[in-house]
């Protein structure tokens, strides 16, 4: 009768201890499952977004990986098979208001580069960045700037190329509405050219500038 207890009592513990395992199991895994949350994920700093446009098509453009211009290929750049203007974002690694242009041309571009659309007929430009830093790998493009007298020693600069030509400069921290209104002005198809100032060669050469506003 003892030993038939003690068979009796040592299968109910090996039961009892299987589902105490089996649940605490079960717990464990239910732990770490991985958690789905349903809600609108936020948007990267460093894209483009149009309002309006289908989830799939709202990354338009990221300025930190546009292409950079040099010696390597300026020219089917600056003369690209579309025809398009060129904007440049000069900049170095070191310029703290070089970063926070990036703000800025973020929220202006996507007007002049989204691609053809309903309310777009295409782009209007074409964005690339230059690293002042890489001076002995662009001495052919400084030679252009120098040649047309459109040099600098300020930075953040934008420079605005017109079939192969610089035809504008504007120097500086500029807002997103300063940008704009430079675009439009000095464009092709924009509101309408103005006076901005055009620099000239300053005692640093290629680094060198006026701020002398010519009359047009």
């Amino acid at each position: 009768m003892q030993t038939t207890m003690s068979t009796f009592c040592a299968s109910f513990l090996n039961v009892i201890t299987s589902m105490f395992f089996a649940g605490s199991h079960h717990l464990l895994v239910e732990s770490f499952a991985p958690v789905q949350v349903v809600g609108v994920a936020r948007k990267p700093a460093a894209l483009f977004y149009q309002e309006g446009a289908p989830a799939e098509q709202q990354i338009v453009f990221d300025v930190s990986k546009s292409l950079h211009i040099d010696d390597s290929n300026h020219v089917p750049i600056l003369n690209n098979t579309l025809s398009l203007p060129v904007l440049v974002d000069c900049y170095t690694d070191k310029c703290g208001p070089c970063k926070l242009i990036e703000r800025s041309l973020q929220q202006t571009l996507p007007k002049f580069i989204s691609p053809p659309n309903e309310n777009s007929s295409g782009p209007r430009l074409q964005f690339v960045k230059w690293d002042a830093d890489s001076t002995d790998n662009s001495k052919q493009f400084m030679s252009i700037l120098r040649e047309h007298e459109m040099t600098f020693r300020k930075l953040p600069t934008l420079l605005l190329f017109i079939d192969g030509v610089p035809t504008a400069l504007k120097s500086g921290m500029m807002s997103s509405a300063a940008i704009d209104r430079f675009l439009e002005e000095h464009l092709p198809d924009g509101d309408g050219r103005g006076g901005e100032r055009r620099p000239k060669i300053g005692p640093d050469g290629a680094l060198g500038v006026s701020t002398r506003k010519v009359n047009r």
